[in-house]
């Protein structure tokens, strides 16, 4: 007899997620056929000198904005952060804009991630969270303290990770990839683990490309021992998540389709007007991308217009409209 997928999901929301049981790529819906909210620059905070800097260089003006922290953001229903990070000799620090705009709610790496740790093990089936996790090349220019970093320091990044989340906790590319040859290969053919396995977990997404990804993926052929996937494209053997942040981009809805991760960015209101906001909000929902990310998450509308990107739902995730399981007669994270 077959067991409701309500029954399923409500089961795990009830059982402690100390003993996670390993991931599974059996029967079930997948944990790439949801789509779930996330924040651009999740830690960011309001600088105390954002008039000053406002009157003095224009690009300021973009920084007028605030989230709250990372648990309440959860509390909310957001389900992906982005943390941009920085080399300093205290370790990962995590700001936006060095000296000029370096207030954040989480300052310390590793405060992040434990931060989300504690409101994930007080709250039991919750559906994978994911960070994206991007070094901010011009905090060297601006502070020499900061340094570019180099190989040991990418392994020390990947320490820090898995000092917070144990294999129990933390979806790495080797979980993906399994017997497969690559990554791509893997997600292509076998698929993600199914969702009820991925609960209470996390997965990182290295978010830089280019010289910095090609560090990262040197001596890992297709990510192997490393603790987070890249931003990748088709064809790599470490593609599996992508990052294509224009709602309108064509290609991913078919990307989506294939079995790719893709994280895409809904905008706002600022530059475009509160109609043209819409337009892009609904796009990005529509068109399957599994992270829509935004500056106005559930709780954290645009104080002059409204604008706010929710779920259609109103949960912390959907079933994805692109690429969503046989049975959807349930939710795949149900109101607690």
């Amino acid at each position: 007899m077959r067991i409701p997928l309500f029954f399923t999901a409500t089961f795990a929301i009830a059982c402690t997620c100390a003993a996670a049981a390993p991931l599974e790529f059996g029967i079930g819906p997948r944990m790439n056929q949801i789509q779930v909210l996330g924040t651009h620059n999740s830690y960011h905070k309001r600088g105390p000198d954002l008039g000053t800097l406002t009157a003095i260089t224009k690009e300021a003006g973009e920084w007028d904005y605030e989230h709250a922290p990372l648990d309440v953001q959860l509390a909310s229903g957001v389900r992906s952060f982005e943390l941009d990070i920085h080399n300093t000799p205290e370790g990962w620090r995590v700001m936006h804009v060095p000296v000029f705009d370096a207030t954040s709610t989480c300052p310390v790496f590793k405060d992040c991630l434990e931060l989300v740790k504690t409101w994930s093990d007080a709250h039991p089936g919750h559906v994978p969270i994911s960070f994206l996790i991007e070094w901010k090349e011009e905090g060297p220019m601006i502070d020499t303290k900061i340094t570019v970093p180099t190989a040991a320091d990418l392994d020390r990044l990947d320490a820090d990770i898995r000092s917070v989340y144990g294999p129990e906790r933390l979806i790495t590319p080797d979980d993906v990839r399994g017997d497969a040859a690559t990554l791509e290969e893997a997600v292509l053919k076998r698929g993600w683990p199914t969702l009820e396995s991925a609960r209470n977990r996390v997965f990182f997404i290295f978010h830089n490309r280019t010289g910095l990804r090609d560090l990262y993926v040197k001596e890992h052929p297709a990510l192997r021992g490393r603790a987070m996937f890249v931003n990748s494209e088709p064809g790599r053997p470490d593609a599996a998540t992508m990052v294509r942040d224009n709602p309108n981009d064509p290609e991913t809805p078919g990307l989506v389709q294939k079995g790719y991760w893709v994280r895409c960015t809904a905008g706002g209101p600022g530059r475009r007007g509160l109609a043209a906001a819409n337009v892009r909000r609904d796009t990005a929902l529509a068109w399957g991308a599994q992270i829509v990310s935004s500056d106005y998450p559930p709780g954290e509308p645009d104080k002059a217009t409204g604008y706010a990107v929710t779920l259609p739902n109103g949960l912390p995730a959907r079933w994805n409209p692109v690429n969503p399981p046989a049975d959807v007669s349930g939710e795949p994270e149900p109101e607690r």
